[in-house]
């Protein structure tokens, strides 16, 4: 029973922690320009720039918790998978809802922003610990996994240096 506490103890910490983080990252590289942080938080207000304010707390947060866990006897088969699917759960609510939210009303404001950003987190953290437990253990998804973490990094890499000449992607102020 203390195992089952402590393990949801480190969940609850890992979903403040990643919205923590989340919104720290907002600012990130503006306020401290050092060019590398532009590979991990967004460097102007284009909505493509505040996916990583998704990705980055979730793959920094879910390395932490990883060692966390494996002090417990928790089983933790797939974890990159998990940590990917997360992400994409996150990602996918927070900037699926913003969409949806502008297509029905034409516009959104700072309140959607934030709350979509709240409802992403919780609902890409549920997806994680959903596919941890419910999917059996793969060295294939661990693959896939690892893959998809690095192919997102690779494209917020070019894309920050190099985006396409898309609305998505440009700056909101300018």
């Amino acid at each position: 029973m203390v195992e089952e506490e402590r393990i949801k103890s480190i969940r609850r910490i890992g979903l403040v922690s990643t919205i923590v983080l989340g919104l720290l990252f907002h600012e990130l590289y503006k306020s401290t320009g050092v060019p590398f942080l532009a590979f991990i938080s967004p460097v102007n207000e284009s909505k493509w720039e505040h996916w990583k304010m998704a990705y980055s707390p979730m793959v920094i947060v879910g390395t932490i918790e990883y060692v966390m866990l494996k002090r417990t006897n928790w089983k933790l088969p797939n974890y990159l998978f998990s940590i990917a699917g997360g992400i994409a759960v996150f990602e996918l609510t927070t900037f699926g809802l913003i969409e949806l939210y502008e297509i029905v009303f034409g516009h959104s404001h700072l309140g959607v922003h934030v709350s979509t950003f709240l409802l992403g987190a919780y609902a890409g953290h549920r997806g994680k610990y959903w596919i941890l437990n419910h999917l059996k253990p793969s060295r294939l998804l661990t693959v896939v996994g690892a893959v998809l973490l690095i192919v997102q990094f690779v494209i917020f890499a070019f894309f920050t240096y190099s985006p396409p000449r898309l609305d998505y992607f440009k700056d909101s102020i300018t």
